[in-house]
């Protein structure tokens, strides 16, 4: 595997007052004594396998100044290209675990830039890290210390492997990997704004008939699943399905696991459907398609796939994750990214909040981020990314709940 394929990265923007950078940086340094896995670098144990050495070797800090104000950089605040000015590189060939950049404007304002490997750490342990930071560089206490226990992750004896994993997380390896390249010049990113107002009423829509209401969430993926498999316009015989990050924190069991667990906890749902089902069915249809995915994703399988993955079948059958971060296009499938119940926003390093919080311009066709909007009242961005040809349908129908 490509180990520089899996990184991810985030871009903040700060009014003034803010702290200085040395101030900031000194927090980050105070915040990687906790986070050791952060500072560390990729190896492999004596059996080969992948392991993080935690040697504290450090990130990669970089600052930056721009001769104009934050306003006239990024206005309006949409996916762009420009975004990927604002933090270190995406690529590969870097040992650093996370990269940070800062960014001064001539109005005060500060951006900042973080990158990080995504095989080290889920998003509820990314945003642990990036609050605890904030408060380490006001000086206070960090919060509730991150926990490192991977006991979790022992097999039982004897294994109980109740699911199937093999094409579900695992697959035999591909005689052509796919090979990473440029991104798909065709490929548009629209920012899709949804009101408080706007998503009751989905909710509404999509849970009639259902024995209890379905999440907002579960709601709003059923409504973007949807509108985004008609402007494919994908052959009614076709099978699309979601990919969708379930958190194994609550799942496993009260006491079993905190939500201070610092590394990756997370396996995937997959809601699947023939086209011609999905966009003639009323949207329930959906929805209950999504619910019953994750319900599936609970205490029983993260255990299940605790047992196959050290069983030694992985090994045995050359098994390879079925997570193929080099895709540029995942139609007629998506994947969604949400960030919508991490504490992102938390992040403060003196002067207060961020006023505004994002992913950076990824344009991977199909990869969807929800984000909670940075106007805080309850509304949620989206960033959708489809071809050039299918966007203008997509924002044709992308708030229609009939």
């Amino acid at each position: 595997m490509d180990r520089g394929l899996t990184t991810v990265a985030i871009i903040y923007a700060f009014h003034p007052p803010t702290p200085s950078n040395t101030t900031i940086e000194k927090g980050l340094a105070k915040a990687l004594a906790e986070y050791r896995e952060w500072a560390g670098r990729l190896g492999d144990d004596t059996d080969g396998k992948p392991v993080i050495l935690l040697n504290d070797k450090g990130a990669r800090f970089v600052e930056s100044t721009v001769d104009c104000t934050l306003q006239e950089y990024l206005m309006p605040f949409k996916p762009s290209s420009t975004l990927l000015t604002l933090h270190p590189p995406l690529e590969g060939g870097v040992e650093e675990l996370v990269q940070v950049q800062l960014t001064r404007f001539t109005c005060g304002s500060l951006a900042v830039g973080f990158t990080a490997h995504h095989l080290v750490a889920d998003g509820q342990a990314t945003s642990n890290f990036l609050v605890a930071w904030g408060r380490a560089t006001r000086g206070v206490h960090l919060g509730p210390l991150p926990t490192h226990d991977r006991t979790i992750f022992r097999p039982r004896d004897p294994p109980q492997i109740e699911f199937e994993h093999r094409g579900v997380e695992y697959e035999p390896m591909k005689k052509k990997p796919a090979v990473y390249d440029d991104c798909d010049p065709d490929v548009i990113v629209h920012k899709t704004h949804y009101t408080k107002e706007f998503l009751m009423k989905l909710k509404s829509k999509a849970s009639a008939g259902a024995p209890k209401p379905y999440s907002t969430f579960e709601s709003l993926i059923a409504h973007l699943w949807r509108a985004t498999t008609k402007a494919r316009r994908l052959h009614a015989l076709e099978t699309t399905q979601v990919r969708i990050s379930v958190n194994g924190r609550s799942r496993l069991g009260p006491g079993t696991v905190s939500n201070d667990y610092f590394g990756n906890l997370v396996l995937w749902a997959f809601p699947r459907s023939q086209v011609k089902s999905l966009v003639s069915e009323p949207i329930q249809y959906a929805a209950r398609l999504i619910h019953d995915a994750i319900a599936k994703v609970d205490g029983d399988y993260f255990r299940s796939f605790i047992d196959f993955a050290n069983s030694g079948a992985v090994e045995e059958e050359g098994l390879v994750t079925t997570a193929d971060m080099t895709k540029l296009v995942l139609c007629p499938n998506l994947e969604v990214d949400s960030w919508l119940r991490f504490p992102f926003y938390d992040l403060d390093f003196g002067g207060g909040c961020p006023d505004l919080f994002m992913p950076t311009y990824s344009p991977v066709e199909g990869m969807l981020f929800l984000v909670p909007s940075f106007v805080g009242d309850g509304s949620i961005d989206v960033y959708v990314p489809l071809h050039e040809k299918n966007m203008s349908t997509f924002k044709q129908i992308c708030y229609n709940v009939d």
